[in-house]
Order: C-alpha cells, then sequence, then structure tokens
C-alpha cells in the first residue's frame, strides 16, 4: 500500500461539490488543516453558511 499525502487528500476532496454550486470545497476555501499521520487523515471543514441544511448536506 503506499502512502497518502496531504496532497493526495486534497485531489480527492477537490471531487467533493458545495452544495447548490459547481464549485468544489477546496476551491471555497473551506478544507483547513489536513494532516495524514500514521495512515490516519484528518481534516477541518469550515463552513461560512448559518443555513443547518447546507451545513448537514
Amino acid at each position: 500500500m503506499s502512502d497518502v499525502s496531504t496532497q493526495d487528500v486534497m485531489d480527492v476532496l477537490k471531487q467533493v461539490k458545495y452544495p447548490g454550486f459547481d464549485r468544489d470545497i477546496v476551491s471555497f476555501g473551506l478544507v483547513k488543516n489536513v494532516q495524514v499521520e500514521q495512515g490516519k487523515v484528518s481534516f477541518v471543514l469550515g463552513f461560512s453558511t448559518q443555513d443547518e441544511q447546507t451545513r448537514e448536506a
């Protein structure tokens, strides 16, 4: 199994579209603090909407 890099994670997250838009969550600047340590990936999603339905989508 090959090692996963933070760039690999970002590339995958670029495929996740922001609800209601054609852009991805990375291009909107929502993905923060991507870390890959000992085979575990973590990151923070920062939403700028107060709409509960959008945050849960």
